[in-house]
């Protein structure tokens, strides 16, 4: 079993695939297992000893049961070893894509890759600009002065309004190879991440399963503010022109271009 420090780990993704294999999950199992302990017995008045020592050795056995939870870890590595086991379309592993294996590659396919991860332009904006207001607040208690003007406070509100937004969508990020070719684009659910966003930084593995492929001449966007919008139906005639005025402001503006893959993320690990 390999040792891994998650990260970012989908247990509800975990506990699905489970029960696809098995047919059912648990939380707990019972173990058992004997012990015996040895112990010394002096003779006593009216008590005949076969040896010259005086005492004997009597042997007791007992067996202990105990209920252990089944821990996220070795669901995972279960999953893990079961895609591994899948001669065809099992798990892939790779450092880096090329043209011939995008082209190979198919939706539902299991990957594991080792990228590096950004969060959306809007993510890092507003986490940058959220610390920039807690940082004005703090030295306004001190210096009694106002460090960021009103303008820019507008500014600052704006953005987090952007923000909230996409609140309960997930966070939209970018996982990409050290070549930076064929980028992966997923949605992490906050409830899943196993250490502070801050963190969540650096080379790391990435278990996922492939949702689509952005061919080269398309594109994602990050955090689109209007995606719901443009899923209503409307004449033919007029989609063109609204949906070019349903574009992100460019201060937020993300997108990604193809060749690209969009990936429904398992697990983040080192």
């Amino acid at each position: 079993m390999k040792l891994r420090n998650f990260l970012y780990l989908n247990t509800k993704i975990l506990e699905d695939y489970i029960s696809a294999i098995d047919g059912y999950t648990y939380d707990e199992e019972s173990q058992a297992f004997a012990t015996s302990n040895e112990n010394a017995f002096g003779a006593k008045a009216g008590i005949r000893v076969a040896s010259g020592s005086g005492e004997h050795k009597g042997r007791k056995e007992e067996e202990i049961k105990r209920s252990v939870k089944i821990s996220d870890a070795a669901r995972f590595d279960k999953i893990y070893q079961y895609l591994n086991s899948d001669e065809e379309g099992g798990l892939q592993y790779y450092e880096c894509l090329n043209d011939e294996i995008f082209n190979d590659l198919q939706r539902d396919d299991f990957l594991e890759v080792l990228v590096t991860v950004r969060f959306s332009k809007m993510k890092a904006l507003s986490d940058g600009l959220k610390r920039l207001a807690d940082m004005e607040s703090t030295l306004s208690a001190f210096t009694d002065q106002a460090i960021i003007d009103a303008q820019s406070n507008e500014a600052i509100n704006g953005i987090a309004a952007l923000s909230r937004m996409q609140s309960g969508k997930g966070i939209s990020c970018v996982f990409e190879f050290e070549d930076k070719q064929i980028p992966l684009v997923a949605s992490l659910d906050e409830d899943y991440f196993r250490c502070e966003q801050d963190n969540f930084v650096g080379q790391a593995y990435l278990l996922c399963k492939v949702i689509k492929k952005i061919p080269e001449g398309q594109s994602i966007e990050l955090d689109g503010l209007f995606d719901d919008l443009k899923k209503i139906p409307i004449v033919n005639a007029q989609k063109p022109e609204i949906h070019k005025n349903m574009n992100n402001p460019v201060e937020v503006q993300d997108i990604v271009k193809g060749p690209a893959l969009k990936v429904l993320p398992i697990a983040f690990y080192q």
